[in-house]
């Protein structure tokens, strides 16, 4: 935060950052939504790019969205 007012130093950063986890949101609840669909009308769904994508990509944004978000704060707090 500037130290004149209350908004962040970095809003445009920050938002970036918001959006990434937002993303990985997004991409958990389709793959859970998916899996869950093909689970309950016992059809076999797949999801284009390969599981390690749907799998693993959804944790990789959200965490690097904290880890950013989280560097983008402590910059705040310097300034």
């Amino acid at each position: 935060m500037s130290k004149d007012s209350r908004q962040p130093a970095y809003p445009k950063l920050k938002v970036f950052f918001d959006m990434l986890f937002l993303l990985g949101v997004i991409l958990l609840v389709v793959k859970l939504g998916v899996l869950a669909w093909s689970k309950l009308s016992g059809a076999d769904m797949t999801l284009p790019g390969g599981s390690l994508l749907w799998n693993f990509g959804p944790l990789a944004l959200m965490v690097g969205a904290g880890i950013g978000s989280s560097a983008v704060k402590d910059k705040d707090r310097e300034d």
